[in-house]
This record gives structure tokens, C-alpha cells and sequence, in this order.
């Protein structure tokens, strides 16, 4: 017997870390085969300081979600079935923070490495997160919490 709908999983797998590691490795194997051809859209001053500091303050983001969903007592695990509806903290300005903070490493890491193709992904890593992890999500939470989580989808951007 399946679960129900609302007890069922958004996903079967892990897309988020999937998803960041086909975005970095593509990236950096890309910027060899091209032979560096492309490297000065991501050399100007600072940029390394810049990346740094854009995956800092995304890993910074990534544990204050994690305290929000701890204290609501539910996962932070993308292909596992919510618990509770967490709407506070970085909650209240995106659906998705941890989302927005998957696409900022992967920009960050792109400008800290020097790796132009890897920043040119980011976009993609985007929509493959959208399309694999937040439309699942986004109807497993409806299923769960109906009417309280569509008025949180009033209130609240799905990304910023």
C-alpha cells in the first residue's frame, strides 16, 4: 500500500547536493576543456574575495534555516516528508532560503575558483532545483498543510 499523498516523500532522491556537484564538477571540467578560453568573465579584482564572502554568507543562511526547521521539529532533508510548516525566520522572505543559498555557493565557488563556466551554470542548477525539488515540495506541502501552506504561497516569493 503507498502512502498518502501527504505522507508520501516530495522526491525519491537527494537533488539539491545531486545537483550542486554535477553544477561544480560540470563547471570546473568545462573551464579545462575550453582551455581557459573564458576565464576573464571571472577575473576582475576581488573576485575571489567576492565568492568568498557570497558562500560565506549563503552557509551562514543555511544553518539559520536548519535552526528554524530544528526548532519546528521538522526535516531539513529534501526527500523526506515535512512534519510541520516552518514560515518564520528567512522563511518569511522566500519559500525556498535554502535554495537560494544552493544557488549562491555554487555562484560563490564559481568566482572564488576562478571557474567561469561553473558561474554560467548557476542558472541551470536554478531550474533543475525548481523542476526537481521545489514543484515536488511545493505540492507535497500543499497536499499536507493545505489552506495554511497556499496562503503562505500568497504571502511569500518562492525564491526572493
Amino acid at each position: 500500500m503507498s502512502p498518502r499523498p501527504q505522507d508520501a516523500p516530495p522526491a525519491r532522491a537527494p537533488w539539491p547536493p545531486i545537483l550542486i556537484a554535477l553544477s561544480v564538477l560540470g563547471g570546473l571540467a568545462l573551464d579545462r576543456l575550453s582551455g581557459g578560453g573564458f576565464s576573464a568573465l571571472v577575473s576582475f579584482p576581488g573576485a575571489p574575495i567576492l565568492g568568498g564572502l557570497i558562500v560565506a554568507l549563503a552557509l551562514a543562511n543555511d544553518i539559520w534555516c536548519a535552526s528554524v526547521f530544528a526548532r519546528h521539529k521538522t526535516t531539513i532533508m529534501p526527500h523526506r516528508p515535512a512534519s510541520r510548516l516552518a514560515t518564520d525566520g528567512p522563511f518569511r522572505w522566500s519559500r525556498n532560503p535554502i535554495y537560494v543559498s544552493h544557488v549562491a555557493v555554487v555562484l560563490g565557488l564559481g568566482l572564488l575558483l576562478g571557474s567561469p563556466f561553473t558561474v554560467l551554470l548557476t542558472p541551470l542548477l536554478a531550474l533543475g532545483l525548481q523542476k526537481l525539488s521545489i514543484e515536488p515540495e511545493e505540492r507535497h506541502l500543499a497536499a499536507k498543510f493545505g489552506e495554511d501552506y497556499r496562503a503562505y504561497m500568497a504571502r511569500t516569493r518562492r525564491w526572493l
